[in-house]
């Protein structure tokens, strides 16, 4: 488990594509490549496993695997992190963002986060009537 940066970067001749970027050192947001931007930035006790978590909510609109681009909103993609359930913490996001941006992105963390509960809730449900399936087949199978 190792300490580590998921930055989001988006370009301007790209609209509606995220880069997701994995540092080990807090990333200067002025310093991204080929003309992309740094929009993004979030801290992660375990950053392996926030970015697998970011790409299983994301895996539907990855576009290039290597290069870990999605077609997503901005605003989603943001969401997607904030709603994680690991330990993180937001380190920077971009000032450029207005307020309607971040309405935005509050609102669809809103339903991220319900979204996990309730299938952590189906989950337990399911695995509560395998435990109850298994007690009867066993008091039955010594009849």
């Amino acid at each position: 488990m190792k300490t580590g940066y998921l930055t989001l970067e988006t370009h301007p001749e790209h609209q509606d594509f995220v880069r997701v970027l994995v540092k080990d050192e807090l990333p200067n947001t002025q310093a991204a490549t080929h003309g992309s931007q740094i929009r993004y930035i979030a801290r992660f006790n375990d950053i392996d496993a926030g970015q697998m978590h970011l790409h299983n909510m994301l895996h539907n609109n990855l576009v290039d695997l290597d290069n870990h681009i999605y077609r997503i909103e901005l605003n989603k993609a943001i969401a997607a992190v904030e709603a994680d359930d690991l330990n993180h913490t937001r380190v920077w996001i971009d000032p450029e963002l207005d307020e309607t941006d971040r309405s935005l992105i509050d609102d669809q963390t809103t339903k991220f986060k319900l979204r996990h509960k309730r299938w952590n809730r189906i989950w337990l449900i399911v695995g509560g009537l395998f435990v109850v399936y298994f007690f009867f087949m066993t008091m039955f199978s010594q009849i």
